[in-house]
């Protein structure tokens, strides 16, 4: 009893220390913040699982959430959300993919896929290499390489194509297809159809 009861206090004493020093563990499985394992001040290096949303410091791997996905620094890897993923710090991804929006208000990189139901929101200065697909794409100071997909798209400069009922860009190296098409720095400023720049 007494070996329990010490092993307990030392894992206790371990845990105590990590979270003071900011450890990372390899796995996270969240139901709700403060009902997540480990707790939020953590790192996660592999995967995190959240039944409603899980919220860390960084996570670096895989990312799955019922409702969503909070990181507070930074995130790379994968993430898949029915609801919403939110990062406030360095977004690094192949795929971010979420029911309703991803959210990111620092620098973003996707390198792959970043596709929400509703919207795409990228505060910070970012790119995307690859498509963006939402019913909105507000991204006013992202470089978009690849095709930007949405009934409404903004972006800083694409390298592509902009698909949409209203298209903005301040710098257009492509085509704009839509109902109404803004190239803020181009020949033709506001077009309707079609818009192109090189």
């Amino acid at each position: 009893m007494k070996k329990t009861i010490r092993s307990l206090l030392l894992f206790i004493v371990i845990l105590a220390q990590s979270q003071a020093f900011g450890f990372s563990s390899p796995l996270s499985i969240a139901i709700i913040p403060p009902l997540q394992f480990p707790t939020a001040d953590f790192s996660v290096t592999g995967v995190r699982a959240s039944v409603i949303y899980g919220r860390h410091r960084d996570v670096y791997g895989f990312d799955v959430g019922v409702i969503g996905n909070i990181t507070e620094q930074e995130f790379v890897g994968i993430g898949l959300a029915g609801g919403f993923n939110l990062t406030k710090g360095n977004t690094t991804a192949l795929v971010q993919a979420a029911g309703v929006a991803n959210i990111n208000t620092n620098k973003t990189d996707i390198v792959g896929l970043q596709v929400a139901g509703l919207m795409n929101m990228n505060d910070a200065a970012s790119s995307v290499t690859g498509i963006q697909l939402a019913v909105a794409n507000v991204a006013p100071h992202t470089v978009v390489r690849g095709f930007q997909l949405g009934v409404y798209n903004r972006a800083l400069k694409v390298y592509g194509i902009q698909v949409g009922l209203v298209n903005r860009v301040d710098n257009l190296y492509g085509l704009q297809i839509g109902l109404a098409n803004f190239h803020h720095k181009g020949t033709f400023v506001v077009s309707p159809i079609l818009n192109f720049g090189f």
